[in-house]
């Protein structure tokens, strides 16, 4: 069946005076195969209209967790912990970040974070104030003084937050890379994980999520029903791309059948 295997509703509307259309509702959970998918598709399809509106360039981020947290649980909560304290660092430095972030498991069981992340520069100047701390601000072409490149500044941070030492900075050529980077960790294997309350895919609000606001007109409801259905007309099934014919109610009162669920 083209359709997500743990559906327990249907929708369906009245088309005009001889069709009715009717389409399973999903789990909308990542570690199911239809749904896995599903969810990719519309990732995608909102990431590659968002993302070249938002910035004109971009940069893949990976975090690791500290060495000695490399269980899934502890691996999860050290990046959880300490992301937000991180961006709130980079948001010092910088007046606009925008990010996307997702989770990918190793296969030794440990968490990583990957983040497209744009509003950065290739280097950040380092300063220290009068009261003897170091704070940075970005360097622009032309400017002097004593700097790091963002990589530096990314390793150095998170490392001082208690996170792993292992962390990775690229510039991509195009936002298409870009979103080819998110849709690589957000295969099935890439997301067999269940963790209440954690967003797989978290992103800024200039980037916002892929609508999923029911159309109007639709009926929810375990089945379609031959009272549901005008007489003499046609039921369109959009997962299976079949249409029930007006015979069909002669000998069943529902559609799917009963033994179909």
């Amino acid at each position: 069946m083209n359709a997500c295997p743990h559906f327990s509703l249907l929708v369906w509307r009245v088309v005009d005076l001889k069709t009715v259309k009717m389409t399973r509702l999903r789990c909308k959970s990542w570690s199911c195969p239809y749904c896995n998918k599903k969810n990719r598709d519309e990732w995608s399809s909102h990431l590659k209209k968002r993302l070249p509106r938002v910035a004109v360039r971009w940069w893949f981020v990976t975090l690791t967790a500290h060495e000695h947290l490399r269980d899934a649980a502890r691996s999860l909560a050290n990046i959880r912990d300490n992301l937000d304290r991180l961006f709130k660092r980079l948001r010092r430095i910088y007046e606009r970040i925008s990010y996307v972030r997702v989770y990918e498991v190793h296969k030794t069981g440990a968490f990583h974070a990957h983040l497209l992340v744009a509003g950065m520069s290739d280097r950040v100047l380092v300063e220290r104030a009068k009261n003897g701390e170091t704070f940075f601000r970005p360097k622009h072409e032309g400017t002097g003084g004593r700097s790091w490149a963002i990589k530096t500044w990314w390793k150095k941070t998170a490392r001082n937050m208690g996170m792993g030492y292992m962390v990775d900075v690229k510039p991509l050529e195009t936002h298409q890379a870009a979103v080819r980077y998110v849709l690589k960790y957000l295969t099935k294997e890439a997301q067999a994980f269940e963790f209440k309350h954690l967003r797989r895919v978290q992103v800024t609000t200039d980037i916002g999520s892929p609508s999923r606001k029911p159309e109007a007109g639709w009926n929810a409801a375990l089945h379609v029903t031959r009272w549901d259905v005008p007489k003499g007309g046609v039921l369109v099934d959009l997962n299976e791309k079949i249409r029930i014919p007006p015979e069909y109610w002669q000998d069943n009162d529902v559609y799917p059948p009963e033994v179909d669920r």
